[in-house]
């Protein structure tokens, strides 16, 4: 009966110490998850400040306003340009089909026709 006591209580012992022996490997390869995963965050982080930094730079109000003269064929808004909202027509005017292809254009979309001509 001793015997059988005995070697019951050796194989619990062996039991445990293989779950702990389990346990204890389990914990480590966790342990280093973690540590891989909070070095990526860290990373990541770090790469957002860089971006951050990077936007900050490329937004600035000098370099795009150099960056729109030099890449822009803008050009200063003359007087000629501001209307009144009331003086801007509702809709195009229909052509009467009478008329067709030869009927005489509005002079002011003339003007703006040649206008456009002229920057061809």
């Amino acid at each position: 009966m001793k015997k059988l006591a005995a070697c019951t209580w050796l194989c619990a012992i062996a039991v445990a110490a293989f779950a702990l022996f389990q346990i204890k490997h389990e914990v480590k390869r966790l342990e280093e998850a973690l540590t891989r995963e909070h070095r990526a965050v860290v990373a990541n982080q770090e790469a957002i400040h860089v971006l951050k930094a990077e936007w900050s730079y490329l937004n600035r109000p000098g370099r795009i306003a150099e960056l729109a003269e030099r890449h822009l064929a803008l050009q200063p808004i003359t007087v000629e340009q501001i209307v009144r909202f009331d003086a801007l027509p509702l809709r195009v005017a229909p052509v009467p089909e009478s008329e067709g292809d030869n009927a005489p254009l509005d002079p002011e979309l003339e003007a703006i026709l040649a206008s456009m001509r002229k920057r061809q």
